[in-house]
């Protein structure tokens, strides 16, 4: 449990990592780079809305990627193909893992949508009242993809991001469990 927790507070501190260096460094040296391509999150609860502000997807996804594919490099068997493979296979593995959340967040939301109107209309207002909705921006304003999700959706993305830390994170970084 505590590689679980490990791997969580690693995804949070990246969260935040992200925001800096795409403010306080991207930003001011490439604008059209930081704008190329963000992800805005907005989490709408009863009590209060929450929004993680665009991010570029280059500091976001493709930077820890690349770091990621660095330190799986096989250094000590560079010419071994089956490293090769075993290294590949673990830098896919948060993409995959990424991709489940998303599915598992479309399914949830689906689900709800096909039997709303057969639920009572007081389950369907608490539900309706609890959304995540992401976003992504091409040069801030052309906006070709915004999902929004109600509560089902998000109890689908929290299952896939309990899976991508499990399974993405611990695992490929090979944290140790207790």
């Amino acid at each position: 449990m505590r590689a679980f927790g490990t791997a969580t507070v690693a995804v949070l501190l990246w969260l935040a990592v992200a925001l800096a260096i795409d403010r306080w460094l991207l930003a001011p040296i490439c604008a059209t780079c930081a704008n190329a391509l963000a992800l805005e999150l907005k989490v709408r609860l009863p009590a209060a809305e929450l929004t993680y502000p665009p991010v570029s997807v280059l500091v976001l996804i493709v930077l820890p990627m690349l770091l990621l594919a660095f330190f799986l490099v096989p250094w000590r068997y560079l010419r071994s193909a089956s490293a090769w493979r075993e290294s590949f296979i673990h830098w896919c593995q948060p993409w995959f893992w990424l991709l489940v959340a998303v599915v598992l967040t479309v399914a949830g939301e689906s689900l709800y949508i096909a039997v709303k109107d057969q639920l009572p209309k007081a389950l369907t207002a608490v539900v309706d009242k609890f959304s995540i909705t992401a976003t992504l921006s091409v040069l801030k304003d052309y906006k070709p993809l915004s999902l929004t999700a109600s509560l089902p959706g998000i109890i689908g993305l929290a299952l896939g991001a309990c899976l991508f830390l499990a399974k993405g994170v611990k695992d490929v970084l090979k944290l140790p469990s207790t």
